[in-house]
């Protein structure tokens, strides 16, 4: 007890936190920062570029955005130029077969290199996202045949109904949970510009 109120009668005789009004402001604006630093870091982290072309995009197949959205953070982080080992391109890593046979069925010329540009790659990423929620029961399956193939959960319905690949689990759990998360996010935009 002695030695709170020394510290307190220190705080006094060096002038800080004099009184309960000082000590107050001080605990409001260290609130205010630090709910601003965690805004910042939480728009940094779920960004939401190119949300115009996707919200276009899924506008045309009455998807929500913020399931795409979803993909493209879990699939690329937002990466235009990433390419996994397997061969997977752009935002929404898309194999270049499928990106072909999502060309041909949409009418619209196919370009491997375009694959890389972010409009191209969303309008083929969300075409094909919408042909595998129309082939399968729920945005859980769907989301597992983007990530595991159409064959694979198909074969996992018609057996045991259970996702089998772990990987694929996460992906869906963290799919899901991303697109939780950007259904908040789209609706709190302050800090768009970073």
């Amino acid at each position: 007890m002695s030695s709170i109120k020394k510290s307190n009668n220190l705080s006094e005789s060096w002038g800080f936190f004099s009184n309960k009004r000082q000590i107050i402001t001080l605990s409001v604006a260290a609130s205010v920062s630090f709910i601003l630093l965690v805004a910042v870091i939480y728009c940094l982290v779920y960004p939401v570029k190119f949300y115009d072309i996707v919200k276009r995009e899924c506008g045309k197949y009455g998807i929500s955005p913020e399931t795409v959205m979803a993909v493209i953070w879990t699939e690329s982080k937002f990466d235009e130029k990433a390419l996994s080992p397997a061969g997977a391109v752009g935002l929404m890593q898309i194999m270049p077969d499928t990106a072909r046979w999502c060309a041909e069925k949409m009418g619209i010329n196919f370009s491997s290199s375009a694959l890389f540009d972010a409009e191209y790659n969303i309008m083929i990423g969300v075409y094909y996202f919408n042909y595998l929620l129309r082939r399968f029961p729920s945005e859980k399956w769907a989301a597992a045949a983007y990530n595991a193939g159409e064959g694979v959960v198909k074969t996992w319905l018609a057996g045991s109904g259970d996702i089998e690949f772990s990987e694929t689990k996460k992906y869906v759990d963290v799919v899901a949970i991303t697109s939780k998360i950007y259904k908040n996010r789209l609706k709190f935009r302050i800090f768009d510009i970073l």
